[in-house]
């Protein structure tokens, strides 16, 4: 593809680095066909369910409705999560005139923080400067201790934020929302929830005037398919449900002593964002660590640091800091032109990586007889960044072919990007073992551990850094699926079938058919690095959006609910700005090409690449997106809203 040179590396220097990404990708595309079907969503099997089972909470524990929640009224406003995303979700719609009694929260999970509350494995840590990550910091006044904060400090911000706004009354833990019915006599929401444990009768049916839903990202385990997997007789777990009891240690540690495993065979299958931070815990402990490996992660230097006091007085000397930094956070990430002076967070995400805008959108408009340039771009630009990222493997591991195989041959985009100083170190210990299956993934299971070409490893401990079911896959972009809720609008309209019939939304957040149900976007919306300035984003729309509706209908009860010509319009917008992301066709399967069913669907002809293009995520960045959201809103009219006052 590239015919250019750049900073002393060769166009046939660049082609043959690219021949290797295609031979790499191409390997794995050819050993593991079934793309998303590779793998088991625990939240929808029978057979290991158990596997994410609550950790953190024990049996008796939020078996009722808290005495400050009376379920037998309607409930008029209902956000479905109680991580981040779901507490910006709440305070957004409180900030914006919402009253604390009219609001109620629903999590499955036993407490707040979502992906921060199940995920506790040991060197956790935020993968995104805190001081742009944490919500609502500027808020509550709260300092990180360090540029990137550890687990238990990011789950103390979402409680921070629950206490603060005095969530705690307004919550009800350890409920799943399961059906979602619009009643058209009532204009209300009929919410079915099933308790998330072994307790028989504590299911909840709610009544509710505007639902939110709120999140759900990274919160449905997935385990690999492989034959045997349930022959292991071993001790095994996901990442996201550490067992402390097992391996020693405590989750309220920031780099808990993993005691119990001095005299332990332990297997970790995975090399990506999650295992990148257990593994050099894992290693200071296990008597034997067996690391395997199909796709190599990208590892870049991440130089953690405390937070100095004094630096932090200038960081948040100005009102409105915190979206400020993010603002121009994103506005390199997504090469906003021109670019800032400053370069406010300066570090690997926006240093020397100018291709990853390709990732979640690239601020700057891309016509179709620009495609194959740009393309050639955001390669020959990414090559500097990914050599140099290789040559530090080189530099840091000892063992020639054990850094051989841990250097990815992919373009920095085709999969989120890690960073750490302790990951490359952990592989020059003696007791620390790479198992490269050169693409192939885990041949099988048995009874003793797991077989990599051909040769069995005998494990103690099998722990599953395989990440989540993301996004919704490429069967079902639904935001029901996402969350695990059948949802029935109006006229018996099922959402999952309506989505693989179309995705058509109003700014990715609501859609007809759905009245007064609101979601946090994926489709049609704007994601980026730092998901939560999205989240943001969403919650403060989405609350300017029903009380602003309300106040047009003239009542508290309105019926809001997007109209098909604005949705029409809205997925015309969405493909004029597609082409920023047409970096990421040809990528290496990973979770955001959906193991390689993105290029599978692009093949099938013109039709189909005119509707993904309508309806993927935002392909200008999320400073663009905020832009088009803030005209809509200060244009007035809640032009494309169809609102009603109820009967």
């Amino acid at each position: 593809m590239a015919k250019l040179d750049v900073d002393g590396i060769s166009a046939s220097a660049i082609a043959d680095i690219e021949s290797r990404y295609n031979t790499e990708r191409d390997k794995r595309l050819n050993e593991r066909p079934q793309g998303e079907a590779q793998f088991i969503d625990l939240t929808t099997s029978e057979k290991f369910k158990h596997l994410q089972d609550d950790p953190w909470v024990g049996p008796d524990e939020h078996t009722s409705v808290p005495v400050t929640i009376n379920i037998s009224n309607p409930i008029k406003y209902l956000v479905v999560g109680a991580g981040y995303s779901g507490l910006l979700f709440a305070v957004r719609l409180l900030d914006a005139g919402a009253k604390l009694e009219e609001l109620v929260i629903v999590d499955s999970a036993g407490g707040y923080g979502g992906v921060w509350y199940w995920n506790r494995y040991p060197g956790l840590m935020c993968d995104v400067e805190s001081y742009i990550y944490m919500p609502l910091l500027e808020e509550t006044g709260y300092m990180p201790k360090h540029k990137y904060s550890y687990g238990p400090e990011l789950r103390g911000q979402a409680n921070r934020i629950a206490d603060q706004w005095n969530l705690r009354g307004r919550t009800i833990f350890r409920q799943q929302a399961k059906q979602m019915n619009w009643d058209a006599g009532k204009n209300e929401w009929i919410v079915k929830t099933q308790f998330a444990g072994d307790k028989q009768d504590l299911d909840l049916e709610l009544h509710v005037k505007y639902v939110l839903l709120a999140g759900g990202q990274a919160t449905r385990p997935k385990i690999p398919d492989v034959e045997g997997f349930d022959t292991f007789k071993g001790h095994i777990f996901h990442t996201s449900r550490w067992d402390y009891g097992y391996t020693g240690g405590s989750n309220g540690e920031v780099k808990p002593e993993l005691t119990k495993l001095k005299d332990k065979t332990v297997g970790i299958i995975g090399t990506g964002a999650t295992a990148v931070q257990a593994i050099p815990e894992l290693a200071k402990y296990a008597k034997q660590l067996f690391v395997v490996q199909r796709t190599p992660s990208s590892i870049d230097v991440r130089n953690q640091r405390e937070t100095d006091p004094e630096e932090w007085k200038k960081i948040t000397g100005k009102k409105g800091w915190w979206w400020d930094r993010n603002v121009n956070f994103a506005e390199i990430l997504h090469r906003t032109q021109p670019q800032p002076a400053v370069n406010m967070v300066s570090d690997s995400w926006v240093v020397g990586n100018p291709s990853y805008c390709t990732a979640w959108g690239y601020d700057s408009i891309v016509t179709p007889d620009q495609v194959s340039e740009y393309v050639e771009r955001l390669h020959v630009d990414d090559i500097p960044r990914a050599e140099r990222v290789r040559k530090r493997v080189d530099e840091i591991v000892k063992d020639k072919e054990t850094a051989q195989n841990l250097k990815h041959w992919y373009p920095t985009w085709c999969k989120r990007p890690c960073f750490h100083d302790d990951f490359l170190p952990a592989f020059n210990k003696a007791n620390v073992t790479l198992v490269d299956t050169n693409g192939h993934g885990v041949d099988r299971f048995t009874e003793k551990g797991v077989v990599v070409n051909g040769v069995e490893y005998e494990l103690d401990l099998l722990i599953l850094g395989t990440g989540y079911k993301v996004l919704g896959g490429s069967t079902n972009m639904s935001p029901g699926f996402r969350f695990g809720i059948t949802i029935t609008g109006k006229d018996s309209l099922d959402m999952d079938a309506a989505y693989q019939e179309e995705i058509s939304t109003l700014h990715g957040l609501c859609r007809a058919g759905f009245p007064n149900l609101f979601f946090a976007g994926a489709s049609q919306a704007s994601l980026t690095a730092n998901q939560i300035m999205s989240m943001d984003t969403f919650a403060k729309h989405i609350g300017y959006m029903i009380m602003e509706g309300q106040r047009k209908a003239g009542t508290a009860g309105a019926i809001i609910e997007s109209t098909q010509a604005a949705q029409d319009d809205w997925a015309d917008q969405v493909a004029a700005v597609a082409l920023g992301m047409s970096g990421m066709g040809g990528c290496t399967p990973n979770y955001l090409n959906l193991e390689g069913e993105l290029d599978k669907l692009l093949s099938k002809g013109p039709e189909v690449q005119a509707k993904m293009m309508r309806g993927q995520v935002w392909g200008r960045g999320i400073n663009h997106y905020v832009g088009v959201l803030d005209k809509w809103r200060s244009d007035g009219g809640l032009r494309g809203l169809d609102i009603k006052a109820a009967a």
